[in-house]
């Protein structure tokens, strides 16, 4: 099975405001790509969510913007996804691809909770 392990960070109570994405990519059960990406959400950073993952905007002054990871990102979310809460997850991803203006990308996802 082929599939993308997913998670996304959020600086505030917006779903559009990712911070940072980190990802996995299986292919016939062997990893073969891992990143995490600090992503400049230019939006204002929440203190509680500070405190859950530890990422200001300080880390993120010289980060890219959503869009401008995207094409990295997408080329990995082409059949299955999977996220420990997709619902957070994948709605993180939709909205920051409104608000980037990009197109809803449409894949199955499998939530591990």
């Amino acid at each position: 099975m082929n599939y993308t392990a997913l998670d996304f960070e959020t600086a505030n109570a917006s779903r559009a405001s990712v911070c940072a994405v980190g990802f996995v990519r299986v292919e016939n059960g062997k990893i073969v790509k891992s990143a995490h990406q600090l992503i400049n959400p230019q939006m204002r950073f929440d203190y509680r969510n500070e405190a859950v993952h530890g990422i200001t905007e300080y880390d993120v002054r010289n980060a890219p913007i959503f869009s401008d990871y995207w094409d990295e990102l997408r080329q990995y979310l082409s059949d299955i996804v999977i996220a420990h809460n997709a619902a957070f997850d994948i709605s993180c991803l939709r909205s920051t691809l409104d608000l980037s203006l990009i197109h809803i990308y449409a894949a199955d996802e499998e939530d591990s909770v």
